[in-house]
């Protein structure tokens, strides 16, 4: 079965790869130089950008090639103190993900909202749109932990931490944890799975994946 063809969560895990690969895909050759860079053929890199177009993660620009939207762009700089070691960190949330099999996001907050500047579908498919650039309800675990005033909220857990087991959506669980980052920024690491497995119950993986972000930042920020 092809990339992209398959079921919803293999949908977004082949735009995932799309996505994360459209600013170091050749743009003389931008089709054949995504499929290449991610293993999709040509015909599902294209079927997934249009997809992609449709959440407004990526636009089409005038000369025919693709590129990641302007506000796609503008999230990435709400977390300017990971710029340096964004490989690094991208690969403790795909670790944080096998650990766990979760949906693994990074939450930072907007002048409006709260917005997934990463995200990394998990191994089973969620009631939830999972990519990259999405914006996160205002209730989340990510928002609780983000927000001062949810701070007596009986969702909150110790370790600058939040839950929401099925809170906001019937069978789905998150556990959230803040991230203090280099000049007052602040972002938060949150997973999300089924209830059939709480995701609390993987608080000290998102813990340890938590503070191995903020050492990475902390090392760039300086």
């Amino acid at each position: 079965m092809a990339p992209g063809q398959g079921s919803g969560r293999e949908v977004l895990e082949s735009g995932f790869r799309v996505l994360r690969a459209l600013p170091d895909a050749d743009e003389h050759r931008q089709m054949s130089s995504l499929a290449e860079l991610t293993s999709i053929p040509r015909s599902t890199v294209h079927r997934l950008l249009r997809q992609l177009r449709r959440s407004k993660a990526v636009e089409l620009r005038a000369d025919g090639r693709w590129a990641v939207s302007p506000q796609l762009l503008g999230i990435a700089g709400r977390a300017q103190p990971l710029e340096g070691v964004r490989t690094s960190v991208n690969r403790v949330i795909q670790t944080l993900r096998d650990q766990t099999g979760a949906t693994v996001s990074l939450v930072v907050p907007t002048e409006t909202s709260l917005v997934a500047m990463e995200m990394i579908p998990g191994r089973e498919e969620l009631p939830i749109d999972a990519y990259a650039g999405i914006e996160m309800p205002d209730l989340t675990a990510a928002a609780l932990v983000l927000d001062p005033k949810h701070r007596q909220s009986p969702r909150v857990r110790p370790f600058a931490a939040a839950v929401d087991d099925q809170d906001l959506l019937e069978g789905l669980t998150c556990y959230a944890r803040l991230l203090t980052l280099p000049g007052g920024q602040r972002a938060s690491l949150q997973i999300a799975t089924s209830s059939h497995v709480r995701a609390e119950n993987f608080a000290a993986h998102v813990q340890r994946a938590g503070k191995a972000i903020e050492a990475l930042a902390a090392r760039s920020g300086h």
